[in-house]
């Protein structure tokens, strides 16, 4: 496969910021990686995603590769099925299925994004994890930190595994600037160990893209053996 698949355990878990800092990260390696995300919500244009991981990565913005690199876009910041249905519209996955193919044949290595967590419904008759069940992309796990991240991440491993979708690992993301310490040790020994699962790392909450850049090295490094980079 040359794709990975960025899955969060719930919306705002940190999932823009691994993907460009993973986009960075390999580009800077040697690897010609793309980004996409099949559905994104918000008002902005172009689509907030999009501008944050291409910003983390220095990449610029390429008008003509929006449509490819964000296949479906909506105003409301909600699941793409009401988002979409309150533009009139509706989010069909052989459009998405064909946009992913595009980007696949453009680039050596893509990184995809999801839309918050896995069981968001893209329209309402299908999951955003049952299309990734049927591409079969290995997926990273992005989780918080710090408290309710056990429940949150041992499902979402449930959900990947029993749809035999391949998982590459968890990344952990701080949600503060000051996590529990020994909540966080123990969460992170308690879902590797429960879970069965490898953990990449923790980021700190870190503003500064340079020092979140340095931070993210060691993780980006275990990303990529687990991958066969």
């Amino acid at each position: 496969m040359n794709a990975i698949f960025v899955a969060g355990t719930d919306t705002n878990v940190g999932k823009t910021h691994v993907c460009g800092l993973l986009l960075d990260f390999l580009r800077k390696n040697g690897s010609d990686a793309g980004y996409q995300k099949w559905a994104a919500t918000g008002p902005e244009f172009p689509p907030a995603d999009l501008a944050e991981c291409l910003r983390m990565a220095g990449l610029p913005l390429e008008p003509e590769l929006v449509s490819r690199q964000v296949v479906y876009h909506f105003a409301l910041p909600a699941s793409p099925h009401l988002a979409a249905e309150q533009q009139g519209a509706v989010v069909d996955p052989a459009l998405i299925r064909a946009r992913y193919q595009e980007m696949l044949a453009r680039h050596e290595l893509l990184i995809v994004e999801g839309v918050g967590g896995l069981m968001v419904p893209l329209n309402r008759e299908l999951l955003l994890v049952d299309l990734l069940g049927e591409l079969k992309i290995p997926t990273l796990i992005v989780a918080r930190s710090g408290l309710g991240t056990i429940n949150h991440t041992l499902l979402t491993l449930e959900a990947l595994r029993h749809r035999g979708i391949p998982v590459l690992g968890v990344v952990f993301s701080d949600a503060v600037d000051e996590e529990d310490e020994l909540l966080v040790a123990d969460n992170m020994h308690t879902i590797a160990e429960m879970g069965r699962v490898q953990v990449f790392g923790r980021l700190r909450r870190c503003v500064d893209p340079a020092q979140a850049r340095l931070d993210f090295i060691p993780v980006g490094l275990a990303i990529a053996e687990a991958f066969g980079r």
